[in-house]
């Protein structure tokens, strides 16, 4: 039987989709994540059980039985299962005997069992059980090397012991799936469960199919797809339902307390309220298991669409508001784990509004990576005369806004305002340069505006600020058209950089005539207080405002000088209204160096803009491709002989040949760093250019 996983993209923090194959006669491609519907007698004495998920991807069986059923197996011959014995291993070995061709050719993967003991005495005796366990795993793989499994992974509260199963796992090329037991059982061993998916994430093999098992309930389903989960099983609702639970997906009612029924599946529909009441009834139960399957089915589909197509981490935070261990998951892991979940999350998303919802944004990992990424690759211009901070805008990018436009206006006035560097501050970003204003996330963020900053978001602005600043001249200027919390960012960094601050008068607010007058004398005060040793004229191609921007978003991407590499001569943007980018091209060629894609804050090079990138200076970008000439719209992993320790999805890679001599090409990455090295196979860069 062949099984396998495909990972087909990655999303913010450990989460991702992709695709499982349980079949060897066809491709049977099964969707994740996912949950596992339990195949019970009780269930399937049920016609609406049958009804409803018919067409479910994927199922866990427990008994022998099933696996033999000519009805089930007909009846769900395009989907996947899962066997996990709650038995004995040497029962198990029995059944795996006994059934060797459906485990061979059929659409099932059997979980090698690890269910005795119960309980551990201590940490030696955890350690002592776990070994015998894995030494019975290796005889059952050696034994079957043709079938693939799935090994339970249990920890007994001592996550230090998943190195344990470390050299199995790699050892032992069919397993393919790795089941957390137990693991997420508590969800106040907070601790426990990041040190253990951070390893697994770090160390094993990206490809493995990751299983959550145990007693978790609806309300966890977001957060365990964050950490990477991939399968959920649902098992522990048929438990819930028999003590009379009722999921509303935020909440487990007990069902008597239930007077109105949000749900509309065919249980709520039929005879579930009348039966609410009686203490003792079978049928209740049968109903509350259909129900409590249904809605977490629902739940489920719920969280692949914002997967999918929205801002996921939103709909993780808005999960965890009533529930401290699921926010404190969060504070931890963007915290202490950034290092490790930067190279899972994407460094952009593509047409997704980013909402903050408060201090449970701050850190995610994708502002933290722009944050940092913007402080290293940027440079100041060489010309600059004069510093602006200005308040930021509801509306993105900032220019277009009514307030920046005023504040544009006011600016352009003077010929020389390709001299003056204007700075936005926003939270919870923090300062960002003008011409970054076209990048992810600054384009894409929404932020409730009171106008009261708490003081982790006033720190966080300040210290970005503060970094930008000291990257210039200390005698250039620096004016402040700001109001009420932003005067107090301004002044707090005033008392930390040897510049000089002024700040405008502001009347009623920053875009009243007065306030504007105001910040308009207050640029021709200081005008002339700073003379740059480059000075720039007017007629040089760096003073336009678009190749300003396409040189520092160059910057950003590959790393600083290398926007003026690739633009190093006068540019003609032409901006295709119908598909919402720019084409950049070089006036004295007219070749195309490059595409702009609004939707993305991204330029994407041609060949002729690659080849001006100097390879020393983008060596954290590059992949070493194995051979001379790519093929084919995707680079896999066997064909990747060198990369970049720093990688990470959606980032832009340049591919050289085998010689590292010549640039063939350019993608943006599917995956990071941490997939690359602990992968052998999977896509990992998507072609957009080569030779």
């Amino acid at each position: 039987m062949t099984f396998f996983f495909e990972l087909i993209e990655n999303r913010i923090g450990f989460s991702r989709i992709g695709r499982v194959n349980l079949s060897k006669e066809k491709k049977l491609y099964l969707k994740t994540p996912n949950i596992l519907i339990p195949i019970k007698n009780i269930l399937m004495k049920q016609f609406s059980f049958i009804q409803e998920f018919e067409n479910h991807d994927l199922f866990i069986i427990s008994k022998e039985i099933f696996l033999q059923i000519g009805f089930l197996r007909e009846k769900f011959k395009d989907t996947g299962f899962i066997f996990s014995y709650p038995g004995t291993l040497e029962k198990f070995e029995e059944i795996l005997e006994g059934n060797l061709e459906i485990f061979t050719k059929d659409n099932v993967l059997a979980i090698i069992p690890f269910n005795i003991p119960t309980t551990s005495i201590d940490r030696a005796f955890a350690e002592g059980e776990v070994k015998r366990y894995l030494l019975n795993v290796a005889l059952i793989l050696n034994k079957h090397p043709n079938i693939n499994f799935g090994l339970s992974i249990r920890l007994f509260n001592y996550p230090m012991l998943i190195n344990l199963y470390f050299p199995t796992i790699k050892g032992k090329e069919n397993i393919k799936l790795l089941n957390l037991m137990e693991i997420f059982d508590n969800f106040k061993n907070i601790r426990n469960i990041l040190n253990t998916i951070s390893i697994i994430k770090k160390d094993f093999d990206n490809n493995l199919v990751i299983l959550a098992s145990g007693k978790i309930i609806p309300k966890f389903y977001p957060i365990l797809i964050y950490l990477g989960v991939d399968l959920i099983d649902s098992s522990y609702l048929l438990y819930l339902s028999s003590k009379d639970l009722y999921d509303t997906t935020e909440y487990l009612i007990p069902i008597h307390k239930v007077s109105y029924f949000p749900c509309s599946c065919v249980a709520c529909k039929s005879k579930l309220k009348n039966l609410k009441a009686i203490r003792f009834s079978s049928e209740k139960k049968d109903l509350l298991c259909l129900h409590n399957l249904i809605a977490t089915r629902n739940y489920m589909m719920k969280i692949k669409q914002y997967l999918h197509h929205e801002d996921f981490r939103a709909f993780v935070e808005k999960s965890s508001f009533d529930h401290i261990s699921i926010i404190s998951i969060l504070k931890i892991l963007d915290k202490e784990y950034f290092n490790i979940v930067k190279y899972e999350t994407p460094i952009l998303q593509k047409d997704k509004l980013v909402k903050c919802l408060g201090p449970s944004s701050y850190f995610r990992p994708d502002f933290r990576e722009f944050r940092g990424r913007m402080i290293n690759n940027f440079e100041p211009e060489s010309w600059t005369t004069l510093i602006i901070l200005l308040p930021c805008s509801a509306k993105k990018p900032y220019s277009q806004s009514k307030s920046h436009k005023l504040f544009l206006e006011v600016i352009r006035k003077f010929p020389k305002f390709q001299n003056f560097q204007e700075i936005i501050l926003t939270s919870p970003l923090g300062a960002i340069p003008r011409q970054l204003e076209n990048v992810y996330p600054v384009n894409s963020y929404d932020v409730s505006v009171t106008g009261e900053w708490d003081e982790e978001e006033l720190q966080i602005t300040s210290n970005m600020l503060i970094e930008i600043l000291l990257k210039y001249n200390k005698s250039i200027p620096v004016i402040c058209h700001l109001e009420g919390e932003y005067v107090k960012i301004a002044e707090n960094v005033n008392s930390k950089v040897p510049h000089n601050f002024s700040f405008s008068k502001i009347e009623s607010k920053v875009t009243s005539k007065a306030s504007l007058a105001s910040f308009e004398d207050l640029i021709n005060q200081h005008l002339n207080d700073f003379v740059p040793a480059d000075n720039l004229s007017q007629v040089n191609y760096l003073s336009k405002t678009w190749i300003r921007k396409f040189i520092k978003i160059l910057d950003y991407q590959f790393g600083i000088g290398t926007g003026r590499y690739v633009i190093n001569g006068e540019l003609k943007p032409i901006k295709i209204k119908s598909k919402s980018y720019i084409n950049l091209i070089d006036l004295k060629s007219q070749e195309i160096l490059g595409i702009f894609r609004f939707s993305l804050g991204q330029v994407f090079l041609k060949m002729k803009g690659l080849k001006r990138l100097p390879l020393l200076l983008i060596k954290s970008n590059i992949i070493v491709f194995n051979g001379q000439k790519i093929s084919g719209s995707t680079l896999f992993r066997p064909g990747i002989i060198e990369y970049g320790q720093d990688l990470i999805p959606n980032e832009h890679v340049v591919i050289v040949d085998i010689d590292k001599k010549s640039i063939i090409g350019a993608g943006t990455l599917l995956v990071g760093t941490n997939f690359i090295k602990n992968s052998k196979t999977g896509r990992i860069v998507e072609i957009y250019e080569k030779i």
